[in-house]
């Protein structure tokens, strides 16, 4: 079966991909990923959140 993926609804790309993923993520292991990217942000955001204007100090 051929589909031209332009075609699909954006959504409807999203959940066959998703669909097709699934049973291949081991859920456990990516729950702890996306926690550790959250905490990371975080660290970043607060470590960013002391220079002026949201900006590095120059020189």
């Amino acid at each position: 079966m051929q589909w031209e993926v332009e075609a699909l609804d954006p959504a409807e790309l999203q959940r066959l991909v998703l669909a097709a993923a699934a049973p291949h993520v081991d859920q456990a292991v990516l729950n702890d990923i996306i926690k550790e990217e959250q905490r990371q942000r975080d660290r970043l955001r607060e470590f960013t959140g002391q220079w002026p204007f949201g900006r590095p100090r120059s020189g």
